[in-house]
């Protein structure tokens, strides 16, 4: 059963089975009806003002698998609560509740060990922040330790010549190449499988010769990847650089 809220002649709620609560809101500058999917998971629809509130709701509805699969992705996207157990490339992560007044990270390789009072939880914000923060730090100590190596490595392999390497906390993208050959890579990286991490290296040695995606670039790519370009272009999708 449908749910309708009238909030004022401009703006109406509607709750429905599938999707759950939608907000109609007239806007007159608008050109055409807009459905916006927000990180929370609501879901604004914009109307202009030649069309009708039923009208857009029909819309709505005819779009109704396409607005539960973003959903979905948006719930999926959500990030878990950091626990005991976590580990990246060479450090372990431990929680170590105590009689402490404020929280403490301790790095002793290979373990992070987040000291935290009694009086709150593992789940807690300010806990999970500091466990985020020490965990940040661990990907960027080991992709300096590990990336200008195997940079270096992958590009007299292949031929490559390129100018400066930053490490960074890029959360948008695993790396770049400027348009004077300095590269710039994710400390997120260090997530990643040993074949992803020289895709990566590769992909951005490639921008030093073929700057767009265009189809020398992958050609370039491809052979420089023994024919997986593709392959593993579609592996790294699977992963996240946030935490």
């Amino acid at each position: 059963m449908d749910f309708k809220t009238v909030m004022s002649p401009n703006e109406h709620i509607n709750v429905y089975p599938n999707i759950g609560k939608v907000s109609y809101k007239r806007n007159l500058r608008a050109k055409r009806l807009s459905i916006r999917i927000k990180n929370t998971g609501e879901v604004k629809v914009t109307i202009p003002s030649v069309l009708s509130f039923n009208a857009a709701e029909n819309f709505v509805l005819s779009k109704a698998s396409w607005i539960v699969e973003k959903l979905v992705e948006i719930e999926t996207q959500k990030q878990p609560i950091i626990q005991n157990g976590y580990n990246t490339r060479y450090h372990f992560l431990r929680f170590i509740q105590g009689d402490y007044n404020i929280i403490k990270v301790k790095y002793n390789k290979p373990y992070i060990d987040i000291l935290y009072p009694k009086t709150i939880d593992i789940d807690h914000k300010s806990t999970q922040t500091a466990a985020k923060k020490a965990i940040e730090l661990a990907y960027r100590i080991e992709a300096k330790e590990y990336l200008p190596q195997r940079l270096d490595n992958m590009a007299t392999l292949k031929g490559f010549k390129y100018g400066k390497l930053t490490i960074r906390n890029s959360v948008t993208r695993w790396g770049s190449c400027s348009s004077k050959n300095n590269i710039s890579l994710s400390l997120h990286l260090m997530k990643l499988p040993d074949d992803l991490i020289d895709y990566i290296l590769l992909h951005e040695l490639c921008h030093t010769v073929q700057k767009n995606h265009g189809p020398k670039f992958w050609e370039l790519l491809n052979k420089v990847t023994d024919g997986r370009a593709k392959q593993l272009a579609k592996e790294v999708k699977k992963y996240s650089t946030r935490i």
